[in-house]
């Protein structure tokens, strides 16, 4: 008995020393810091529906749609939650159904009771149902629970509502291999960021800068400096403290510029024209030049495509100072609007 629970004591504690290790390295991480994001404490986030609700609602509504169409916040709360054995896995079926709507992102969220036996820190997956004895895995997440009081916890389950029909209700399995203890949840919701056809439609296509990137180059005419789009992912960064930081948005428009810079086209300073004409005469003497390893020893090179004009990004993130709220910031410098040659 007493080896077992040395053995069991050394494989906790080897836990807890790579958990800090990780969080540790995590913050030294230089996007983070460049960034100016303070980690959260993972295990003490606890964000209530209501919590979320009310601020992400005030969020979309001031939320600029010069760069994406704005989601609506659709909350399908499940009030009859069913009590099940704590031997089996909670099931849930929500009555959502899904048409023309575009589903931008979706969280199962959970109010999940205090944890009286080890362990608080589970490794969870959660299925879809799709029949009697079918389903399929839509993810996997680390839920940190408490032993004193209830925990919010949530999963992305995008895919779900991605996938599901006019006709079809969403049905959820919650499962832990490993738990002893009571997952039957207090509160039950679905969050979705969804778009509608209509505000699709109204899609603003602004920020193209100085020059047309629609135009397809040619053979004989290459394109030149314009900006061209690039969505960044939060997720695809592979950051997942990032990732449990930031609420919205999980990807953003951010923009890059690309494209050729002759002379007198799109300057961005004086400096940049004349260095652009000084490229062009410095590629005719070359070709007059005797000893050309000597010429390019003096090369002068041409203007590059870069961006003139940039935009903020607003967040909405989870609290450093109470874990239990939402906040919004303002990143800095986050979009390129538009480009010029310099």
């Amino acid at each position: 008995m007493g080896y077992y629970f040395v053995v069991n004591k050394t494989a906790w504690t080897l836990f807890v020393i790579v958990y800090i290790s990780v969080i540790v390295a995590d913050s030294e991480d230089p996007l983070i810091n460049s960034l100016g994001l303070d980690l959260p404490d993972l295990p003490k986030i606890n964000i209530s529906l209501d919590e979320y609700e009310r601020v992400v609602t005030a969020y979309l509504s001031e939320k600029d749609d010069s760069y994406e169409p704005v989601p609506e916040l659709r909350v399908y709360r499940l009030n009859n939650l069913p009590r099940q054995d704590a031997s089996h896995s909670p099931k849930m079926i929500f009555p959502i159904k899904m048409s023309s709507e575009t589903v931008e992102s979706a969280l199962l969220r959970l109010l999940l009771p205090p944890q009286n036996d080890f362990p608080d820190i589970i490794e969870v997956e959660v299925y879809q149902i799709l029949g009697v004895r079918r389903r399929r895995l839509l993810n996997e997440a680390t839920f940190y629970l408490s032993k004193r009081f209830s925990k919010w916890c949530e999963i992305d389950i995008t895919d779900a509502l991605s996938t599901l029909s006019a006709k079809n209700h969403l049905g959820l399995e919650l499962v832990c291999k490993e738990c002893t203890n009571n997952l039957n949840p207090e509160v039950a919701a679905v969050t979705a960021f969804v778009h509608t056809v209509e505000k699709r439609k109204k899609r603003s296509t602004g920020i193209v800068g100085r020059t047309d990137c629609s135009l397809r180059p040619t053979k004989t005419k290459k394109r030149r400096c314009c900006r061209h789009e690039m969505t960044v992912s939060f997720t695809k960064l592979g950051h997942k403290f990032l990732e449990s930081r930031v609420v919205d948005p999980k990807t953003y428009e951010a923009g890059y510029c690309r494209g050729l810079c002759p002379p007198n086209f799109n300057f961005a300073t004086n400096h940049s024209r004349i260095q652009g004409i000084m490229h062009q005469l410095w590629k005719q003497e070359s070709v007059n030049a005797k000893n050309v390893n000597d010429h390019n020893a003096h090369q002068i090179p041409k203007s590059c495509c870069a961006p003139s004009k940039l935009g903020d990004l607003q967040i909405l993130v989870v609290s450093k100072i109470d874990p239990s709220k939402l906040e919004v910031l303002t990143w800095k410098n986050m979009r390129v609007l538009e480009c010029a040659c310099f």
